[in-house]
Parts: C-alpha cells; structure tokens; sequence
C-alpha cells in the first residue's frame, strides 16, 4: 500500500506543461509503481482531471467507454488545440482562413 506522501502525489497529477502522451506515460507508471488498482472508469477520471482545462473541456464532450479511446482523442484535441492558437498567432485579426 502506499504511503500518505505517495497518495498524495497520485492524487496531485496534472499535465501541467507536458504534452497529453508524457502525462499519460508519467500517470501509468506513478500508478504501476504505487501498486494502485483500481477500475477503468477511476482512471478515465483520474486522467480527465489531470488534463489541461482547455483539453479537458473538449474531450469531456464526447463520451468514452474505454481508457483507450479518451487516451487517443486527448491528444488528437491537444493538436487540434496548437493548430487552432497557432493560426490566431499568424492571422491575430482574424483574416486567415
């Protein structure tokens, strides 16, 4: 079982600056290494909350059954996120299209 300090370092995963894969990939082994079981639908919960609130808001619109496929929208949103900030970068009064 794990100690109340890794509890809490479970508990306080966030993607921060990380991309949506490195979270997941850094999240999976916390959770290996602490010996944490628990049911898929706790984890989909435990990886949407940890989620950026920009990527969380958008992948939180479509319903997923299985960690896997939140797993592959996540970054896909993620992309869509960069291209979208980028294009406002390039075109900041609108006029790209």
């Amino acid at each position: 079982m794990a100690r109340p300090q890794e509890q809490d370092k479970v508990k306080k995963m966030h993607q921060g600056s990380k991309s949506v894969e490195e979270y997941y990939k850094d999240m999976e082994v916390t959770l290996l290494r602490m010996n944490v079981l628990e049911s898929n639908e706790a984890t989909m919960t435990r990886f949407l909350d940890g989620l950026n609130r920009e990527i969380q808001n958008m992948v939180e619109l479509y319903h997923y059954t299985y960690l896997d496929d939140l797993v592959h929208q996540a970054p896909q949103v993620e992309s869509q996120q960069r291209r979208h900030l980028a294009s406002k970068k390039a075109y900041p009064n609108g006029s790209g299209n």
